[in-house]
């Protein structure tokens, strides 16, 4: 849950480089969440767009990271980024981060969980 903390900084600049393409790092939305899980009527809460996305990433933070194998067998490490978004104030986005410089934006949904709600400050909760 808190692999490589210390890293936390500078993997978040990367995924934000990522959005630019700068430095020659990547950040790309899974087809899965954009086709399967976006706008699907049996999943209701996964409503946040490319423009969602970008901006929780832009104006987020990492609180969680897991190590290879540490969350249903992930075959990358994962980071948890909770950030503001268009439509919601917050937004939980699950990133893989690959070894090449890409970062895959997994699913992203509302902070509506107890879990990820303890991550926001008093004057954040919803």
């Amino acid at each position: 849950m808190d692999h490589m903390k210390k890293d936390w900084g500078d993997e978040l600049q990367w995924i934000q480089k990522g959005i630019h393409q700068v430095d020659g790092y990547i950040t790309t939305i899974s087809n899965h969440y954009l086709q399967h899980r976006l706008q699907n009527d049996e999943y209701e809460d996964r409503i946040f767009d490319e423009l969602d996305i970008c901006w929780a990433i832009m104006n987020g933070r990492i609180v969680e990271g897991y190590d290879i194998g540490e969350r249903n067998g992930n075959k990358d490490p994962e980071r948890i980024l909770i950030g503001p978004s268009l439509k919601e104030p917050w937004i939980v986005l699950a990133v893989v981060l690959r070894l090449d410089r890409h970062f895959i934006i997994k699913t992203v949904f509302p902070v509506d969980r107890e879990r990820y709600q303890r991550y926001l400050e008093n004057d954040e909760r919803p």
